[in-house]
């Protein structure tokens, strides 16, 4: 269970295939992340992560947004599955910000305010270079 260093995964073209919610918590089923040899998790290899599951725990709030155009998001059409393609995600100080695409369309924001993270990788493989 990787908890630390968030950093040094990248998310970037991550499909989500699941959300779901409860009280305090949202879990992200994803496919496709990568983690970094300087990760202490990594035992000093970098890793593609095949498969895993992303926990956001302690949620007090979230947003998303559908930017139809370049000047202003907009309520998402679909609040609850609202981002199915990872470009970008990073942590802004206590907020989880995804930004990518919902069926193609860009460009969709989804901020997830959290204090702590779990990622649990189900199936990996070690990148060769």
């Amino acid at each position: 269970m990787i908890t630390t260093d968030f950093e040094k995964l990248s998310f970037h073209d991550s499909s989500i295939e699941r959300i779901d919610r409860t009280d305090d918590s949202i879990e992200i089923e994803f496919k496709g992340a990568f983690l970094s040899k300087d990760h202490p998790n990594s035992g000093g290899c970098d890793w593609w992560i095949d498969e895993g599951i992303l926990k956001l725990l302690n949620v007090t709030g979230e947003e998303s947004k559908f930017w139809y155009n370049d000047k202003e998001g907009k309520p998402h059409p679909k609040p609850e599955f609202p981002i199915d393609e990872i470009m970008n995600l990073d942590i802004e100080g206590e907020y989880f910000k995804f930004g990518g695409f919902l069926e193609r369309e860009p460009w969709v924001e989804w901020y997830v305010k959290s204090s702590k993270f779990e990622v649990e990788i189900v199936t990996k493989h070690k990148i060769h270079s």
